[in-house]
């Protein structure tokens, strides 16, 4: 009897004493209960744990005692606890980095289910069954009624209690019922670190930042100072209330517990830049590249910064690095792309976003960028194909649609462009007047007499002139050809007059303001102003632009000349295409 109590005090999962009778009568499974608790004493291994259940269960069906079999049955299922827990702990602490973790936990399971089948009322077995049914691949039914079963078990227990209603947050419907659980769980156990933690990541995830930071408070001063998570959290809920010097405090927690990682200087590289400290930031994120050459976030935040500075040069240097690292980083692909087409080097623009494109094909951010780079090397009827497969699958998209008129503008295609822009202004308004002042202008100044439309071009012209409060140079001129248009030629050379105005006297301005004079003086002769633009698929841009009078000349004359040219072109001799550049045969 002595090794028995003995057993209870140091082997039994389960707090409580058990009263024992003082003598045991004669039954069959008494002999297998003695050599369980004698093994159990001695047992050195998984499988000496094994065989003390073995000889709980064949105790148990051979029969006991009463008494006895109270006991069997608690320590049948504390060491079938002990065994799964132990098979468990492989996996639930090693993130599943060993391959064999799935038979791991179906062995744990079974070893569970054998103890629940003695005994159905120990809480601690169904709440270790939850955690291994809710990893992946994993029975979601059985996980849910196994936590709910624990939940019920392990009331009034309180760490364990409040261990169960955390597992069992997973299949909480809503933040609400969340952030109630998790409430549940810090009443149980208000020590319980993890709790307070998740409810205070949830309130941040809400935007509830003063309650996320009364939670992390509670987590980095006194249950789990230096806990890295939840310093972050605390850092982010400050910097989110603009409070950029207790975030920057909170991560110097993390910088000085961690000196030799880059975490701690990365997030407080970001709440100098919120807090627009751009020379403090880029000195954490050398840090960081001290410590970590080969890091993507810094040197792409770092190359974000030197953009801020005006400094591309370095920018692109730090891009062309994060690539090397990372050569489909979609993030350094969109930036580089953006820092060659600023350069002007918008073929290899294009290149990095088409190999964005290959990766995402059906983002549209991508596509519509790409589309205005196609339009900068001029290279227009690319770029309409690029609108016009996006709008195939968004017909209303507006940005598309006036991406669209400004190509087809480009190599005369008047109609088409009136269309695209026509349609745009059904979807959305165009409150910064881009696109009123572009179908207004061409309303106005189309060399076809199909396209031209005086009183529509005078009603756009005023709207974009009110979205921009009559200040702009460009769509005061257009305002002034409007009026030509309807032959209107005192207004015309009213607003002409504050166009040229309006530009400015100094030297940047030089070139916009000689042609605004240009257009003053037609309508100064009482004629009316017409543009055509030509683009030749990367080539130059050819702009007939002039009094009424003369662009219809010059446009005829082209149009005569332009047969003869086809004609002559046909008869040249067929010429192939040279060969290309081959090695030399021997």
């Amino acid at each position: 009897m002595v090794g028995r109590f003995l057993l209870l005090a140091v082997a039994v999962l389960w707090t409580g004493l058990f009263t024992l009778p003082l003598a045991a009568e004669d039954y069959a499974g008494q002999a297998d209960l003695d050599k369980a608790v004698d093994l159990k004493l001695d047992a050195e291994n998984m499988a000496d744990l094994g065989k003390v259940a073995d000889l709980c269960e064949a105790a148990l069906n051979k029969g006991l005692h009463e008494e006895d079999q109270v006991f069997a049955k608690q320590l049948l299922t504390s060491v079938r606890y002990q065994r799964a827990e132990a098979m468990a702990k492989g996996i639930l602490e090693e993130a599943q980095q060993r391959k064999d973790w799935k038979q791991l936990r179906d062995n744990a399971v079974a070893e569970v289910d054998k103890g629940l089948a003695f005994d159905d009322t120990v809480g601690m077995l169904y709440l270790l069954k939850a955690r291994l049914l809710i990893m992946p691949d994993g029975n979601k039914e059985e996980a849910e009624k196994s936590i709910n079963k624990a939940v019920e078990l392990l009331k009034g227990t309180g760490e364990q209690h409040s261990k169960a209603l955390v597992v069992s947050l997973i299949f909480a419907k809503g933040p609400e019922a969340q952030i109630d659980v998790l409430t549940k769980a810090i009443e149980a156990n208000p020590n319980n670190a993890d709790a307070y933690r998740l409810r205070g990541l949830m309130y941040l995830e809400q935007g509830k930042f003063e309650n996320a930071l009364a939670d992390l408070k509670i987590v980095t001063e006194q249950l789990a100072p230096g806990d890295l998570t939840s310093l972050q959290a605390y850092a982010r809920a400050f910097a989110q209330l603009g409070e950029f010097d207790e975030a920057i405090k909170a991560v110097n927690q993390i910088v000085k517990a961690n000196p030799n990682s880059p975490i701690g200087y990365l997030l407080r590289a970001q709440f100098k830049t919120m807090a627009g400290n751009l020379d403090a930031a880029i000195t954490d994120l050398d840090q960081v590249l001290v410590l970590d050459s080969r890091s993507v976030p810094a040197l792409l935040m770092r190359a974000s910064l030197y953009v801020e500075r005006e400094d591309y040069k370095a920018a692109l240097q730090d891009v062309e690095r994060a690539l090397a690292v990372d050569t489909g980083n979609m993030q350094a692909l969109l930036m580089r792309a953006t820092l060659y087409a600023q350069e002007g080097k918008y073929s290899e623009a294009i290149r990095d976003l088409e190999a964005l494109q290959m990766r995402s094909d059906k983002n549209e951010t991508i596509a519509l960028q790409l589309a205005a780079l196609y339009q900068a090397d001029k290279r227009p009827r690319k770029s309409v194909e690029i609108y016009n497969a996006v709008l195939k699958e968004q017909p209303d998209n507006a940005l598309a649609l006036r991406g669209k008129g400004d190509a087809l503008l480009s190599y005369g295609k008047h109609a088409e462009a009136v269309a695209a822009y026509e349609e745009a202004l059904k979807i959305q308004d165009d409150e910064e007047g881009g696109i009123l002042n572009n179908l207004a202008w061409v309303l106005s100044t189309s060399t076809q007499d199909n396209v031209r439309n005086g009183d529509k071009a005078l009603k756009y012209a005023v709207q974009a002139c009110e979205a921009t409060d009559y200040a702009e140079a460009h769509i005061l001129s257009t305002l002034a050809a409007a009026h030509a248009e309807k032959g209107n030629f005192e207004d015309a050379r009213k607003w002409s007059k504050k166009a040229v105005e309006a530009a400015g006297g100094d030297e940047a301005a030089a070139e916009i303001r000689d042609h605004l004079k240009k257009e003053l003086e037609a309508y100064e002769k009482n004629e009316a102003w017409r543009e055509l633009q030509s683009t030749k698929e990367g080539g130059p841009t050819e702009t007939i632009a002039g009094p009424a009078s003369e662009v219809a000349d010059q446009v005829k004359k082209e149009a005569e000349a332009k047969p003869a040219a086809e004609e002559k072109k046909a008869e040249e001799p067929e010429m192939k295409d040279p060969a290309p550049d081959m090695a030399p045969v021997s």
